[in-house]
């Protein structure tokens, strides 16, 4: 083992044993109160506890489907941050993919609320009977599909690793048994206050659940990020860990496109203020010594990747062995711009879509469906080229500096039983798949640099302050835009 490496992994023992790291610095600009900005939390808050009492009317007549419901953008990676174009434009680079790649505006439009748009009937509007979920479906294709494609392999390599490593199974391995087993011995242990890396087998105990905590500390220009916990290299190795670095890389590039569309910023503002696994400009990369932990928490990157394995779920009682379904997430909304999840084969992921027509109707039912997600009806390509899809979810932060111009997409994940065949499982067994997820969270910098000026990073948004009072950008003006989570959720 390198000494490097070595170094590391004392940094981790130091970082296990430390009560608390301060990740930021000390916070002056959030101290003010900013009545808009809690009101907006609150507003959040509300939307989620009414989404509960929704319906998935899945499979049932005049259902909201995912075609009629959720965007399908075509997109691509950038060659260099020169392509950032101005909001307003429709050109685009077609020369990479067989598919008309979506223009900034086209982009922005569909995550935008349908009642800022022109149409009337629900043929015209873009989410169909829906005001708009938040939630679009990116089209990749050629060499994008194809990292993103080594992400998933990723975390499925992952997790064949980690039952390898298990003296019981059927395909025991005793390197992968010693890997495993430190990364269970591991555990999940705290970087800094909230933030935190590690394998937890089992969450909150509840057998629903397996999840990867990874933290991302960003290397050279073309170096890959270092990824935490470091045992995940050695139980996968470099060609796999490799591939998920690549397949990071683009969800990183559309996140980026994404939110500099929605926002109307220029490459300047989006470089500031989203955190794309890169150093910023104005940041000093750390020494890597084992007395400088403090300060390396403060370069590892604010985003980061999850992967996580769904267990089958347990029928309702003893006697009810075909319960359909249960809840391992509850509704929520994400604290980032933008959740980027690799379409799973196997459903699972819901998102409320809210009614144009009913959504203050007394009648619950009436108010949206949870719909779940699906590749286009439409046939990907004829030509059969490489295609893969990508859930983009708008987070609080796209809400909120679009001036609600955007929604905040609420979901869950429900872990379906094998039987159905709508679920992804074959009808004809009883043998459960379990579903595994890669979602990327992409948030807001931390820095001190990362802050707002309304005036200039949002200068081609056109905000026109759909939902909220008049002066919400004010009170954000300023301030570093990752402080704004203690003024809209003070108790957390």
């Amino acid at each position: 083992m390198s000494s490097f490496k070595l170094l590391l992994l004392s940094i981790s023992v130091v970082l296990q044993t430390t009560i608390t790291l301060s990740i930021i610095t000390p916070k002056s600009s959030s101290s003010k109160d900013r009545p808009l900005l809690r009101q907006f939390g609150n507003g959040i808050n509300e939307r989620v506890l009414n989404s509960k009492e929704g319906y998935n009317r899945f499979g049932l007549e005049n259902h909201y489907t995912s075609d009629e419901t959720i965007p399908c953008l075509d997109m691509q990676t950038t060659s260099d941050s020169s392509s950032t174009t101005n909001i307003n434009s429709n050109v685009a680079d077609k020369s990479s993919s067989l598919y008309d790649i979506s223009s900034q505006r086209e982009i922005r439009e569909a995550y935008m609320n349908d009642n800022t748009q022109q149409g009337t009937t629900e043929s015209d509007r873009i989410h169909g009977r829906s005001s708009g979920s938040g939630c679009c479906i990116i089209r990749l294709t050629g060499k994008d599909a194809a990292s993103v494609r080594l992400l998933v392999n990723f975390a499925d390599d992952f997790f064949d690793c980690v039952d390898c490593g298990d003296n019981e199974h059927a395909n025991y391995d005793a390197d992968n048994n010693c890997a495993a087993g430190k990364l269970k011995d591991l555990g999940v242990f705290r970087i800094a206050n909230n933030v935190h890396a590690g394998f937890d087998h089992n969450v909150d105990e509840e057998d629903k659940m397996q999840v990867l905590y990874t933290k991302l500390i960003p290397e050279g220009e073309d170096e890959d990020p270092m990824l935490l916990p470091l045992e995940v290299g050695d139980l996968v190795g470099t060609k796999s860990l490799s591939g998920a670095h690549s397949g990071m890389s683009t969800l990183f590039d559309i996140g980026n496109q994404i939110t500099s569309a929605v926002l109307g910023m220029d490459s300047e503002s989006t470089n500031k203020l989203l955190d794309d696994c890169s150093h910023a400009t104005t940041t000093a990369k750390v020494e890597m010594k084992s007395n400088n932990h403090e300060q390396i928490a403060d370069t590892m990157s604010n985003s980061y990747q999850r992967i996580i394995r769904y267990l089958k779920p347990k029928p309702a009682n003893e006697q009810d062995e075909d319960a359909q379904s249960d809840e391992a997430f509850w509704p929520h909304v994400d604290s980032t711009f933008l959740t980027l999840i690799p379409l799973p084969e196997i459903a699972g992921l819901e998102v409320w879509c809210p009614s144009s027509q009913f959504a203050e109707s007394k009648d619950m039912s009436e108010r949206g469906e949870w719909v779940r997600p699906c590749k286009p009806s439409v046939a990907d390509s004829e030509s059969g080229e490489d295609c893969i899809h990508v859930v983009a979810l708008a987070g609080e932060f796209l809400q909120l500096l679009s001036d609600g111009q955007v929604s905040t997409c609420i979901h869950r994940v429900i872990a379906p039983n094998p039987s159905p065949k709508e679920f992804g499982f074959e009808s004809s067994n009883k043998t459960y798949k379990p579903r595994v997820s890669a979602p990327l969270f992409l948030r807001p910098r931390i820095g001190k640099a990362a802050v707002l000026d309304v005036e200039t990073d949002l200068r081609d948004s056109d905000n026109l302050g759909l939902y909220f009072e008049e002066g919400l950008m004010k009170e954000c003006d300023g301030m570093r835009v990752w402080d704004y989570m203690d003024c809209m959720s003070p108790n957390n």
